[in-house]
């Protein structure tokens, strides 16, 4: 699907991947449906179409979703309702929708790991709230060491990167601190813990619920968890 250029030419809407398919198979041409779009529908067909692949990768998801978003705050609708609009229209839940979003907001290095699976994508949205310098020096301690940081350690880089903390010498502090761990990791029995999360819920969202409850517990009185 194509779109006219308001100043001349064609803007491609959606088909992306068949037009780099044509390209690598030495075709000039390729068939293409023209038609008159605003923004907001054009973002819309983007969006549709890119939900609808399979192996969507969570950057392309999170930059679908930007758009989508954006779209509607140009209409002057608050940013919650939003969210959840957008991810109403495709499956998803406001929550999922906004910390897919702050996966734009990491370098692109960064956000391979995240595509990659090498950085959970809670964490990555957890990342995405370092200054640029600060997710620089985490580049560079990761290429450096080959560890990645994980949900809670995320959490940690961000309270710092909050309190204006995050220098260089930290930022390797917290990676390399040892994470105190009931039996040094947890693993997830979905048959018996997946009935009390939604539905679409993962193992790092899983495991991040059940620490923040256990770090409430413990806040409260019930002793080391």
């Amino acid at each position: 699907i194509v779109r006219i250029r308001s100043l001349g030419g064609y803007e491609m809407v959606s088909g992306h991947r068949r037009c780099l398919a044509s390209r690598l198979a030495g075709l000039s041409t390729m068939p293409c449906r023209c038609k008159t779009l605003t923004d907001e529908e054009a973002v819309r067909i983007m969006l549709d179409s890119n939900i609808q692949r399979e192996n969507l990768l969570p950057s392309e998801k999170a930059f679908a979703y930007r758009m989508r978003l954006e779209t509607f705050k140009h209409q002057g609708k608050e940013g919650i309702k939003s969210a959840k609009k957008v991810g109403e229209e495709a499956g998803d839940n406001e929550r999922k929708v906004y910390r897919l979003i702050r996966l734009t907001y990491l370098l692109k290095e960064l956000l391979d790991f995240v595509d990659k699976k090498k950085i959970p994508v809670i964490a990555g949205a957890e990342l995405s709230y370092l200054k640029k310098q600060e997710q620089k020096e985490l580049l560079k301690t990761i290429l450096e060491t080959k560890k990645f940081p994980n949900v809670k350690i995320s959490k940690e880089l961000k309270e710092a990167s909050n309190r204006r903390e995050l220098s260089a010498e930290r930022l390797q502090e917290i990676i390399f601190a040892k994470e105190k761990r009931l039996s040094g990791s947890i693993t997830i029995k979905r048959k018996t813990i997946q009935e009390f999360f939604p539905e679409g819920f993962h193992d790092e969202e899983i495991e991040s619920v059940i620490y923040s409850l256990l770090e409430d517990w413990r806040k409260k009185g019930g002793g080391k968890a």
